[in-house]
Order: C-alpha cells, then sequence, then structure tokens
C-alpha cells in the first residue's frame, strides 16, 4: 500500500507560547508543566518513563498531537 498522510491530517503546528499542560508533543509526549522565562518556554514533557526538560524559544512552532 503506498499511501502518504498529509501532516495536517494528524498534527496541528502551534508557536511555543500557545502550548498548554496536557498538549502532547509529537516526538516527545505529554506536556507535564509549563515555565516562561525571558523568551523561552521549558516544557517538562513525560517521556520514555521519565520526565525531561525541554526548551524552545516563543516563536518556535511545534507538531502537537
Amino acid at each position: 500500500m503506498d499511501q502518504t498522510v498529509e501532516k495536517q491530517e494528524l498534527f496541528k503546528t502551534s508557536q511555543a507560547a500557545a502550548v498548554a499542560v496536557g498538549d502532547h508533543l509529537v516526538n516527545l509526549g505529554e506536556v507535564i508543566e509549563i515555565n516562561e522565562k525571558d523568551d523561552i518556554y521549558s516544557f517538562v514533557i513525560y517521556r520514555m518513563n521519565q520526565l525531561q526538560v525541554w526548551t524552545f524559544f516563543k516563536e518556535d512552532l511545534l507538531f502537537i498531537l
């Protein structure tokens, strides 16, 4: 079966500033906590059975399930 799924069918894009607790970031996991500092957001994400912190600029585009 040769079928391509368009990304907009599965994911939505959002700036880091618009991500909310409970959102699921593609290839990372569920956002548990959000911390804001100057021009960045730090997301605490549950990934691979552990909590990890990932940092993004507020204007970065992220893929959300």
